[in-house]
């Protein structure tokens, strides 16, 4: 291809020819301009580096994690580019909302690596197209440009990443949440969970002398709450869940905080089960421990479907009753909104509460959230905070009849909810409330 360098110079010779209207003798310097040109030209053409010296690979994480931002790595080679300046085209879906179209860099060595976001807005698969490579030297009138075979398919899955988060979080000795700590009431069964820096409000007794000793700090000795509870986290995928919040709808902020509490639970020693539902019972994975379950969850969150239908919790909960043989924490990932139209979620989990501990978790929807935390200076914004108030308003007095019944209830912005929901499950395991 022609670089803005040889276009230049074709021009300048257009100009050069238009002055032999002005003298003859100006030919000679066009004909000796051109020759010139032709010369540079084909040197520089022979120069560029051979199109079957490229190779070209995409690394991204595997799979794709939801919602979370993530580089896609082009990794790009040549043995004779270096010292060339590159633009590299990934053809990828725009659905994936990539951070850049093309990629720009110098091959110092034979070899560079060009890196792009992307954010996946919803789980399924996605198709990845090949690589277009234009290369040039730095002054030179040619690019050469080559496509690279590199087509296919990547899935996207619930948010891997979080798990990781947390597990490093673990490993590091920090909490879920900072300042945040948990208290054990008395007669709660505990086991040593590790070590941890001091932080001030904790209990004295529970410092180790010898620890803090070695590193020269006040050490904490952390324990945990007794292990081996069922838990089983319902996630409802009817209409409700379809709405958007932030980012992501609240059936894929529902999704990415099951999978983590999945993870959380099993390291807990727990066992872990899923129930998805919507018009009736969709799918069900009975209660088990272990790794293992946390990727049988995961590839059942994977095929979740969001359904315009009306949620039926009375079927979603007798089918839970029949198949739960031990008192378990049945967490129901759903929407609440005023006690009448809730009217159905309220009865059957004041139901289900006689026998299984119940946990009703909503996610509040941020433009609510805003629109009543806004600056209310004018007219329409009265009416707009009026509304926005009195459908938290609802949502509260729900909360408040499921509270009664002795329903625990959890309404989170929609964005904190994986770390609020876990935090709340540990609080609830180191309060021996299973």
């Amino acid at each position: 291809m022609p670089r803005p360098a040889l276009l230049l110079a074709l021009v300048l010779g257009a100009l050069l020819g238009a002055a032999t209207l002005l003298s003859p003798v100006v030919w000679v310097a066009v004909v000796a301009y051109h020759v010139v040109l032709l010369g540079v030209a084909v040197l520089d053409a022979q120069r560029l580096p051979r199109a079957r010296g490229f190779i070209a690979e995409r690394r991204l994480p595997r799979p794709l994690s939801l919602g979370a931002q993530q580089l896609v790595t082009i990794h790009l080679e040549h043995e004779d580019a270096r010292g060339h300046w590159v633009e590299v085209a990934d053809h990828v879906s725009q659905d994936l909302a990539p951070g850049a179209r093309v990629l720009r860099g110098v091959l110092t060595r034979t070899s560079i690596d060009l890196a792009y976001p992307v954010r996946p807005p919803h789980r399924g698969a996605y198709r990845f197209g090949d690589i277009d490579v234009r290369c040039a030297r730095p002054i030179g009138l040619w690019a050469r440009q080559v496509r690279i075979p590199a087509a296919e398919v990547v899935a996207v899955y619930p948010n891997i990443l979080a798990i990781r988060e947390y597990e490093l979080r673990l490993r590091r000795g920090m909490p879920i949440q900072s300042g945040v700590r948990r208290a054990r009431p008395p007669g709660a069964s505990t086991a040593f969970a590790g070590l941890r820096d001091y932080v001030r409000g904790d209990d004295a007794r529970r410092i180790s002398w010898t620890a803090s000793a070695r590193r020269d700090a006040p050490v904490t000795t952390v324990v945990e709450a007794e292990r081996g509870q069922q838990v089983v986290i319902a996630i409802d995928c009817a209409r409700l869940m379809t709405a958007p919040a932030g980012a992501l709808s609240k059936l894929d902020h529902g999704v990415n905080s099951a999978l983590l509490l999945a993870w959380v639970a099993q390291s807990q020693g727990d066992r872990v089960g899923l129930l998805t539902f919507a018009d009736g019972v969709r799918d069900y994975l009975a209660p088990q421990r272990g790794p293992a379950q946390v990727s049988r969850i995961n590839q059942r969150l994977y095929a979740v479907p969001a359904e315009y239908t009306e949620a039926d919790f009375g079927a979603a909960f007798a089918y839970l009753s029949a198949r739960l043989n031990r008192r378990s924490l049945v967490i129901v990932l759903t929407d609440v909104l005023d006690p009448e139209a809730s009217s159905e979620l309220v009865q059957h989990a004041l139901r289900l509460a006689g026998r299984h501990l119940v946990l009703v978790v909503a996610m509040s929807d941020p433009e609510v959230l805003a629109a009543r935390d806004r600056p209310v200076d004018s007219a329409a914004r009265v009416y707009e905070w009026a509304a926005a108030e009195e459908l938290l308003a609802a949502r509260r007095r729900s909360f408040e009849i499921l509270r009664r019944g002795g329903v625990l209830g959890l309404d989170v912005r929609a964005g904190e909810l994986s770390v609020s929901l876990v935090e709340r499950f540990l609080e609830m395991k180191e309060r021996a409330l299973l």
